[in-house]
C-alpha cells in the first residue's frame, strides 16, 4: 500500500475535473464548519465556472443546525439510514477525511467510485487507497486552506481576496471553527494572512461568529449539560473524561448535530493534559459503537493524541484526533485510557 501522502497537485486535480459534468463532493460523516465549509466552498467553485455542470455536495450523520443557512443556494443533499448518492457521478471528490472509517456507510460507495475519485484533506493519518489521487496538506490547520488554492485554480483568480463572498464565508467557516476561533494550537501566519484575505472578499466577521457559534438551540446546552455531569479525572487529573450515550441525548431533546465540541471543555481544567469525549453512535452495521474525540494541550509535556488515537485504529492531529470503536462506551473508556497512559510511558 502507498503511503499518505501527496501524489497529486491541486493544479492536476483541477485539471482532471476541468471537463466532468456530474461531479459528488463527501466528507466525513457528521460534518463540522471545516467539513461542510471546505465541500460547499468546492461545490460553489465547480458550478461557477461552468453552467452545465451539477457539482453537489452529499452528506451523511447529523448536519449542523447552522448548515441552510450557511449553504444558502448551493447544493447538498442529507443522507439518511444507508442511503447513498444517487446521481450517475464522473468525478468523486473527498475532503477533509481521507478515512474509510470515517466515510461511513458510504465508504463502499466510493470504493466502487475508486478511480474517479480524488482526495483533498490535512491530517496526519488517512487509508492511501481511498483515491488515486492524493492531496495532503499536513501542515495546514484546516481542510478549506488546500481547498482554497483549489477553488482559485478552478475560478483563475490570483488572490483569496477576489473571491465571490458566498465562498469566501464558506472558506472561513473551515478555518475559523477548525482553528476554535483562533484560539487553537494550529493558529501559524498562513492562518491570520488567508483569513486577512477572506475579510477583504467581504466576509462579515461577526455575523458569521453569531450563526455557528452563537446560535446554538437549547437542547445542545442542555446535553452539554449532560456531558459536563459525567465529567471524571484521571491520572493524578492529567487526564479528563466525559461520556454521553444515546439515553442522556435523548434526555436532553438533543440529537447527533448538537453533540459536537464538546471534546475541549475538559482542557479548561489546569491540570489537565488530554480530554477524552466519548459518544455513543449509531453505524449502518447497527452494532454498538464509540466515538471517542482527543484534545491536548500544546507545551511542555504535551501528549501527542494523534499517536494516542493510532492506537486505537484512529488517527488525526497532534492536539486534536479521534477514534471510533466497535464496543460500547463502557469497554471503550479503559481502553482509550490505557492507550494514553501506554503513551505516557513511553514518553516519559
Amino acid at each position: 500500500m502507498s503511503a499518505w501522502e501527496t501524489n497529486t497537485t491541486l493544479e492536476d486535480i483541477a485539471a482532471f475535473l476541468a471537463d466532468k459534468e456530474c461531479i459528488v463532493v463527501v466528507t466525513h460523516a457528521r460534518p463540522d464548519g471545516d467539513a461542510a465549509g471546505s465541500s460547499l466552498a468546492l461545490v460553489r467553485a465547480l458550478n461557477r465556472a461552468s453552467k452545465t455542470r451539477r457539482a453537489s455536495v452529499w452528506f451523511t450523520g447529523g448536519v449542523p443546525a447552522w448548515l441552510d443557512t450557511l449553504a444558502g443556494d448551493a447544493p447538498f443533499h442529507t443522507l439518511e439510514g444507508d442511503k447513498t448518492p444517487d446521481v450517475d457521478a464522473d468525478a468523486v471528490v473527498v475532503v477533509d477525511t481521507g478515512s474509510w472509517k470515517q466515510l461511513d456507510h458510504i465508504a463502499e460507495w466510493v470504493r466502487e467510485r475508486g478511480e474517479i475519485t480524488s482526495v483533498i484533506d490535512h491530517h496526519l493519518e488517512g487509508d492511501p487507497d481511498v483515491a488515486p489521487r492524493l492531496h495532503i496538506a499536513k501542515t495546514c490547520a484546516a481542510a478549506v486552506q488546500p481547498v482554497c488554492e483549489l477553488v482559485l485554480e478552478i475560478l483563475g483568480l490570483d488572490s483569496p481576496s477576489q473571491l465571490p463572498v458566498s465562498i469566501a464565508e464558506l472558506i472561513y467557516t473551515g478555518l475559523a471553527t477548525d482553528t476554535g476561533w483562533f484560539r487553537h494550537s494550529n493558529v501559524s501566519p498562513a492562518v491570520f494572512t488567508l483569513a486577512g484575505q477572506l475579510l477583504e472578499a467581504g466576509v462579515n466577521h461577526p455575523k458569521l461568529l453569531a450563526t455557528i457559534d452563537q446560535g446554538d438551540r437549547p437542547a445542545r446546552l442542555r446535553v452539554m449539560a449532560e456531558a459536563l455531569g459525567s465529567l471524571e479525572l484521571h491520572d493524578r487529573d492529567r487526564v479528563a473524561t466525559m461520556i454521553l450515550t444515546k439515553e442522556a441525548i435523548h434526555r436532553a431533546g438533543a440529537g447527533s448535530s448538537d453533540t459536537g465540541g464538546f471534546s475541549e471543555l475538559g482542557l479548561k481544567i489546569a491540570s489537565v493534559r488530554v480530554s477524552v469525549m466519548l459518544t455513543e453512535v449509531e453505524l449502518a452495521s447497527n452494532g454498538p459503537a464509540t466515538k471517542i474525540s482527543l484534545r491536548s494541550k500544546a507545551g511542555p509535556g504535551m501528549i501527542d493524541v494523534n499517536e494516542v488515537a493510532k492506537k486505537l485504529g484512529g488517527g488525526g492531529h497532534a492536539n486534536a484526533s479521534g477514534a471510533r470503536l466497535g464496543v460500547p462506551i463502557e469497554q471503550a473508556k479503559p481502553q482509550i485510557l490505557a492507550a494514553i497512559l501506554e503513551y505516557e510511558k513511553d514518553h516519559p
